[in-house]
């Protein structure tokens, strides 16, 4: 039993393998069929469409006959590839229907954001004071600004300025390039000082900006003196109080624009260090001396290329250069100087050296001859005195004045005193009352009449 068992298992097993065998054979023929039918090209690839029978051509021609001049449509040529059934297996296939896709949503990106320019009134900056008085009746006051080339930034900020709060007043621009106080500068603004316009072309208040083109050393016979040392000091001081003593001569109200920071950190220590050398010498000489060096340096007082403008927004003060101003700068710029100027113009807070010189000196006399002025006193023995000076004569001091007042403001004469060259008393030495009687005026004794 065990035995036959044996045989009908093995006879299983053969049978199993038979048929595995005759299903590869199987297999293989198909796959051969269809790999054969897979690579086979259609029959009608690179025809224009399905070749028709013969007996449906004549009636198709008829049928599908175009008219004359109508166009005729193309029909799509069929081009095959040994994937084709792969493509159309995953939806190459161009018979089968197609889902149409939504297209996309077009997007139009917004404008870009441009930052609009303050809308201040653009102010004129007129080339002398006549042409500014002619082109306005309402113009009564006046503004000169000269200096080097920065002065023409700030006059055009203060005309802008003027032209937003005060229409009385008109800017008059004089800049010139390489000028400044030092020695061997192309303009010499020491010169320009003295020969200011008079009568209708004389300003009302002058404005002072210059000063950037003489941060150098300067050479002179003695040697050379470098940047901001003693040396240097002196001699750009001595300078600069030409300058100042010209404008006090004239008479002339004045304003000096210190210099503002840059970009450069070592130049604007520089710039600090000749600022405080500048505000002593106007001040010492009564002018007003304006910094401007707050408008332009952030809180820990660094330099800024923007910052907050007049109007209060946030805007670009200076030029990519680190020393130019742009609109809004010089605006801000002139709004330091505009301060002083309320006062100036209306003639409410003149500056020192435009005072009276005897009203703020009392103790100042002047000589014989010049002409007093204000509470100026003349100094004694000017012509036009009492006739009390004569000769030989006293003038008894006024009760309460001391008598050196006497003599200086009232040019009452000295008491004589003996001996001094001023006795002219014959003969010297006399007493006050006189011992020899004065000569008769009739004819002397013993002698015959004429």
């Amino acid at each position: 039993m065990r035995r036959l068992r044996g045989y009908r298992l093995h006879g299983d097993r053969i049978g199993l393998k038979a048929l595995a065998v005759a299903g590869v054979l199987l297999a293989g023929c198909s796959l051969a069929q269809a790999q054969s039918d897979w690579f086979r090209p259609p029959a009608d690839v690179g025809q224009s469409g399905a070749r028709p029978s013969q007996q449906q051509r004549p009636q198709q021609r008829q049928q599908a006959r175009p008219q004359r001049g109508a166009p005729q449509a193309a029909e799509p040529r069929r081009v095959w590839s040994p994937f084709q059934p792969l493509i159309d297996l995953f939806g190459g296939n161009s018979n089968r229907p197609r889902r149409a896709r939504p297209a996309p949503p077009s997007y139009t990106p917004p404008p870009p954001v441009v930052a609009q320019q303050p809308v201040d009134p653009r102010g004129k900056v007129y080339g002398s004071a006549s042409e500014a008085r002619a082109a306005s009746d309402e113009v009564k006051e006046v503004v000169l600004v000269f200096g080097d080339e920065q002065a023409a930034t700030l006059a055009q900020g203060l005309a802008d300025a003027f032209a937003a709060d005060r229409e009385s007043a008109a800017v008059v621009g004089r800049s010139e390039a390489d000028s400044g106080f030092g020695p061997g500068r192309g303009v010499d603004l020491i010169a320009t000082a003295r020969q200011l316009p008079t009568g209708n072309e004389q300003a009302n208040v002058i404005v002072v900006f210059a000063g950037s083109n003489d941060l150098e050393p300067i050479d002179d016979p003695s040697g050379r003196a470098e940047l901001l040392d003693q040396r240097w000091r002196d001699l750009y001081s001595r300078r600069f109080e030409d300058f100042l003593l010209a404008l006090k001569l004239q008479r002339r109200t004045a304003v000096v624009v210190g210099l503002p920071p840059v970009e450069d950190s070592v130049r604007s220590e520089q710039i600090v260090r000749y600022n405080a050398l500048l505000k002593e010498m106007v001040e010492r000489n009564g002018f007003i001396f304006v910094d401007v060096t707050d408008g332009f340096v952030d809180e820990n007082g660094k330099f800024m290329t923007s910052g907050p403008a007049v109007d209060g927004q946030r805007r670009r003060l200076r030029t990519s250069d680190g020393v130019g101003f742009t609109r809004a700068g010089a605006r801000k710029l002139a709004f330091f100087v505009d301060q002083k100027l309320d006062d100036l113009l209306s003639g409410q807070d003149l500056p020192a050296a435009m005072a009276d010189p005897a009203d703020t000196r009392p103790s100042i006399i002047m000589l014989t001859g010049g002409a007093p002025a204000g509470q100026a006193r003349t100094l004694a023995g000017a012509p036009g005195l009492a006739a009390a000076n004569d000769i030989g004569r006293s003038v008894v001091p006024d009760e309460g004045k001391p008598e050196p007042a006497s003599v200086l403001v009232d040019g009452a004469a000295l008491p004589t005193v003996a001996g001094r060259t001023d006795d002219f008393r014959w003969p010297p030495g006399q007493p006050a009352e006189l011992l020899v009687p004065p000569m008769p005026q009739g004819p002397l004794p013993g002698t015959a009449a004429p």
